[in-house]
């Protein structure tokens, strides 16, 4: 995946060659190659949820630094797991299974980001659209700025950019 190829042209025997394995042992861990990008995307997934939790778990008012933080976290941890990103999106694509564990641990970043909302005076019923809005947005951002390097903007501007998003809605009440 490192070297560019897609997710779907990716066969066991790859796999387990490139990590210095045999078919027997990848098959001792994992049924197919999906259950090891599910494994893989479980870790990635708390990674981000790691990154986000200083945001997601803060009471009272939410400060622009907090968000910039919390927005650069999140888009590091993308940069770090980006090979693994890219061939979840892609596989998300064709792999009902993939897709909705990415978009359970979306979710999962939606409820926290929806209850943070709450706890500064956003009432749940404007809450919650919006962080859904805000969060698919910011994961698509991330997206193209760190695995599809297709923004034209350097990193800084990019967490600019979303963390300002995030300032208004919150400042404007959702």
């Amino acid at each position: 995946l490192d070297e560019g190829a897609p997710f779907a042209d990716l066969n066991v025997s790859r796999i387990a060659e490139r990590a210095g394995r045999t078919r027997t042992t990848f098959y001792a861990h994992f049924d197919d190659r999906r259950q090891l990008l599910l494994a893989l995307l479980r870790d990635a997934g708390g990674a981000a949820i790691t990154a986000l939790e200083p945001f997601l778990a803060g009471e009272g008012p939410i400060s622009h630094a907090e968000v910039i933080a919390s927005t650069q976290a999140l888009l590091e941890t993308f940069r770090e797991h980006a090979t693994l990103v890219r061939a979840v999106i892609e596989a998300a694509g064709y792999d009902e299974q993939i897709a909705a564990q990415w978009s359970s641990i979306v979710r999962r970043i939606i409820d926290g980001a929806a209850l943070r909302l709450q706890a500064v005076g956003i009432p749940r019923d404007r809450a919650v659209p919006t962080a859904t809005a805000l969060v698919w947005m910011t994961e698509r951002t991330c997206y193209q700025q760190a695995i599809r390097d297709d923004t034209d903007l350097d990193d800084q501007a990019i967490v600019a950019a979303i963390s300002d998003v995030w300032w208004n809605s919150i400042n404007g009440q959702g």
